[in-house]
């Protein structure tokens, strides 16, 4: 059984200019202890998708179901981490982590409990009392993935998560996230991470959806059938990225061809 089901999504807006369509007919199955990445230029709607996913915004026509029941609100089983942390200021580490908790009106010892422990599964013991403005970035990224675990979410939502982090940061973050995930006795059952790093994509993903400049649609399913530690320098993950790369570069207008080192996808002239 899928553990959430899209089937003939679309989404438009209307505009000044008429009705703008962002997104068509996208259509995939996110499966228990599926790590699946969505990847697309900038403008085709990833981020929206992931919205439409948690139940914050509404598809124009299609449906999502989440265990064979349509989303028709927010998904309070399903948590996001975003890239731009959002994280409230006023308010420490503890606090933050404590906010989504407090909202689901969970007694205090319990509360407390759960904060600790994800607390100091995200390394950010000694830091309780901290607010964002005097944390790294990376620091900050681990507060909102503390936020996020302590609901102990079914599927945990990944809105280019590691995009504003230096790049030695980031491979860090990325390594603890996959530890995370394959540990059973951690949440969640499934991860969705948008990004526009390919190579991001091959090194944590175990499926690609590939989406096509706007309006998007689903152009491949790429399945990474790689074992675990990837190396980004074996023939078959530059086969992979060069394959993914084509997929995108090939949907729209012809442009040169980049090297299959690159990790950036183009940007679109249309920003979302």
């Amino acid at each position: 059984m899928a553990l959430i089901r899209l089937n003939g999504v679309s989404k438009s807006f209307a505009s000044r200019h008429g009705t703008m369509s962002i997104m068509e007919g996208i259509t995939f199955d996110v499966k228990n202890a599926d790590f699946l990445a969505i990847v697309g230029p900038s403008g085709c709607g990833k981020s929206t998708l992931l919205r439409l996913i948690q139940g914050l915004d509404h598809p124009t026509t299609g449906e999502i179901t989440f265990r064979d029941k349509p989303v028709e609100g927010v998904c309070h089983e399903m948590a996001m981490v975003f890239q731009n942390f959002a994280l409230l200021p006023w308010l420490t580490v503890t606090q933050n982590v404590t906010f989504g908790l407090e909202a689901l009106g969970w007694p205090a010892e319990r509360i407390k409990a759960q904060s600790e422990r994800y607390i100091s599964v995200t390394g950010l013991e000694g830091f309780e009392e901290a607010y964002p403005r005097e944390l790294s970035g990376g620091m900050r990224q681990r507060v909102g993935l503390a936020r996020a675990l302590a609901v102990e979410p079914a599927v945990l939502l990944m809105d280019e998560p590691f995009s504003a982090l230096d790049p030695l940061t980031a491979e860090s973050l990325r390594e603890e996230i996959l530890q995370l995930w394959r540990d059973p006795q951690l949440p969640p059952e499934a991860v969705v991470l948008v990004t526009h790093n390919i190579e991001e994509a091959i090194q944590l993903a175990d499926r690609i959806v590939v989406m096509a400049r706007r309006p998007s649609h689903v152009l491949e399913q790429v399945e990474v059938d790689l074992p675990r530690p990837r190396d980004r320098k074996s023939p078959a993950f530059y086969e992979l990225t060069d394959r993914v790369y084509s997929l995108i570069t090939e949907s729209g207008t012809p442009r040169p061809a980049p090297a299959v080192t690159s990790p950036t996808l183009p940007s679109s002239s249309q920003p979302l």
